[in-house]
């Protein structure tokens, strides 16, 4: 069984993508991004299906629901419902 994603989990989601989009001067990527760069870095696995990257969209549809913090720097947008996460 899956584990939920805990607070302190979302912190260090949070810190690796601030941290790596300062070093790598990106001001917004995409959940899709994230979850790549999450992936390939061991922070977070993403999964294959639906749709690679559904991890990563979980932990912030339950951050938008207020099961868990949300991630530093993530907002969607209410008409196309796509999620990005800016540099603060």
């Amino acid at each position: 069984m899956k584990q939920p994603v805990t607070s302190s989990k979302v912190a260090e989601i949070s810190a690796f993508l601030q941290k790596y989009m300062q070093a790598n001067e990106i001001v917004e990527l995409t959940a899709d991004q994230c979850a790549e760069i999450l992936d390939k870095n061991g922070v977070l696995s993403k999964v294959g299906h639906p749709k690679p990257g559904f991890n990563f969209r979980q932990v912030l549809r339950d951050g938008r629901d207020n099961l868990i913090p949300m991630v530093t720097g993530a907002s969607q947008n209410p008409k196309s419902k796509r999620w990005k996460i800016e540099r603060v």
